[in-house]
């Protein structure tokens, strides 16, 4: 529900009334023929997801003399080391790709940092936007192995962090469970408390100023309390549910939904922020979002993340919620034309020319939304750490080093997950052995596979204090969703299937 501009809780009954509170249509009942951490420290999740990849390893990847350790894990020796930031003077860098100012990106925020490679998706996916945070059935269907997912959703990681009482233990601060915000990215069950119903993909936002709105609300003096919202029907329901005979299997469960969904709300309404007063902001991301120009305008989309970025820390701040995704779909180019075919499509072209466009592309993108979130984030907690020690920020790209393949796939991390996650380090779990070859001839691009995606997924939950029976399906198989696609048997064989419950290697503190 978008909530307008200081609205109240007394506006925000009055609205829900209307719609909200209203028993749902039930076909089954209707006439015949009828239509119709840190001890203490609360752990924050921030996932950054955008599309293609498709970016050359000496663009993306730190130098490989950075890897100075190995080890022996799953059949094969992979290989660790210590982040190097350089700087020249003005523009401090891991990678040509991840780089900024120097007056923000310092030594202290890259030893919060890890670059991870090598993690990838067994079967061929191809374009697809659940893949991030585990929804591999939300993909294009370019391939085979694809659409023998359509038929099998899964919740999404923050979906699984947002109703997870080992995650949020105390929801007394709490008004939203999770923010999503861009293009559709986030999956969770229809009734999420029981664990049941459809997957459904959640409503992102655009407008940063109705997502303010969304977790602050002001204080309302109460001189006769309400009875709780959902006594208003649950007359009616619990009628409904014991004494009528037509109710189909189908009803009962959208009626358990809604029920479900009125008992979020009278929740939130009974939250108590404690942060103070926090100024409405005066410039909404909305109309960014609706210039002309944003598609071509780096400096718009700039602004845009940053004001959702501002909305994001304020959120971490005060406790009102503890887990955003960002599905960012902007290229921070000016590049007029089709980026997909022109672009992405390109971007393995030897003559390096589109692999430049999409490479300074992704520059500015990890500088204006990554960077500019984990600089926000680090701010004093307190209690001697920092929001951003206490929180997992995680950048993942659509593809690898190619558009269409996840393989050898990046991702970028931030945050300790309130010490749980060590930091500072460049990981790469690829099997040198293992070589599956060049995709295009005459670039410098050759795939090895690695670990599987899934299992830093199942890392990503268990640092944030969700427990493996949380998600898995079978006792020991890490996060769901894993299967071999054909072709790809020797690539992954047995001993990388039978660890993927367990934490990634040196990642765990």
């Amino acid at each position: 529900m978008r909530r307008l501009p200081n609205a109240t809780r007394r506006q925000l009954l009055r609205g829900a009334g209307g719609f909200t509170l209203a028993l749902p249509w039930l076909p089954s009942l209707a006439p015949r023929g009828a239509s119709a951490k840190s001890p203490g420290a609360e752990p924050r999740f921030v996932a950054i997801c955008t599309e293609h990849g498709a970016i050359w390893s000496p663009n993306m990847h730190p130098a490989s003399e950075t890897l100075t350790e190995t080890m022996n894990y799953a059949g094969h020796e992979i290989r660790r080391g210590d982040l190097a930031l350089s700087d020249d003077g003005t523009t401090a860098q891991l990678s040509p790709v991840l780089s900024g100012s120097n007056r923000v990106f310092t030594p202290e925020l890259a030893a919060k940092m890890n670059v991870i490679r090598g993690l990838d998706v067994p079967f061929y996916i191809a374009h697809h936007r659940g893949g991030h945070l585990g929804n591999f059935s939300d993909n294009d269907g370019n391939g085979t192995d694809g659409q023998m997912l359509f038929d099998d959703p899964t919740p999404t990681i923050d979906q699984i962090m947002a109703w997870s009482d080992n995650f949020y233990g105390d929801l007394s601060t709490t008004l939203e469970r999770s923010l999503v915000v861009g293009e559709r990215v986030s999956w969770g069950w229809s009734n999420p408390q029981s664990q049941s119903g459809q997957i459904q993909a959640l409503p992102p936002e655009y407008s940063s100023l109705a997502l303010f709105n969304r977790i602050f609300v002001p204080e309302e003096e109460e001189t006769n309390p309400r009875p709780p919202v959902v006594d208003r029907v649950l007359e009616n329901y619990q009628s409904l549910q014991q004494s009528n005979r037509r109710l189909s299997a189908t009803d009962r469960q959208r009626l358990d939904e809604h029920i479900q969904r009125i008992d979020e709300l009278q929740r939130r309404l009974a939250v108590a922020v404690s942060c103070g007063e926090i100024p409405q902001p005066t410039q909404d991301s909305q109309g960014l979002w609706q210039d002309a120009t944003f598609p071509v305008n780096p400096g718009l989309q700039s602004d845009f993340w940053g004001l959702m970025n501002d909305v994001i820390v304020a959120a971490f701040v005060c406790g009102t919620s503890r887990i955003a995704t960002l599905r960012v779909t902007d290229h921070f180019s000016d590049y007029v034309g089709d980026w997909h075919q022109d672009v992405a499509h390109q971007a393995h072209h030897p003559d390096g020319v589109a692999q430049a466009i999409i490479a300074a592309g992704n520059q500015d993108l990890f500088e204006s939304v990554m960077l500019d979130l984990v600089a926000k984030l680090d701010i004093d907690e307190g209690d001697g750490t920092t929001i951003l020690d206490n929180t997992l920020v995680q950048w993942t790209q659509e593809s690898g080093q190619t558009t269409h393949e996840s393989i050898d796939s990046v991702i970028v991390t931030a945050g300790g997950a309130s010490g749980c996650i060590e930091t500072g380090q460049y990981l790469d779990y690829r099997n040198l052995g293992s070589d599956i070859g060049d995709p295009f001839e005459g670039t410098p691009v050759v795939l090895y596979s690695g670990l599987l995606y899934q299992q830093y997924l199942g890392t990503a939950l268990q640092a944030m204090g969700v427990t493996p029976a949380e998600y898995e399906v079978e006792p020991g198989g890490g996060y769901p969703g894993v299967f071999v696609g054909e072709g790809r048997e020797s690539f992954y064989p047995s001993s990388l299937i039978d660890v993927r419950g367990e934490w990634l290697p040196w990642m765990q503190a």
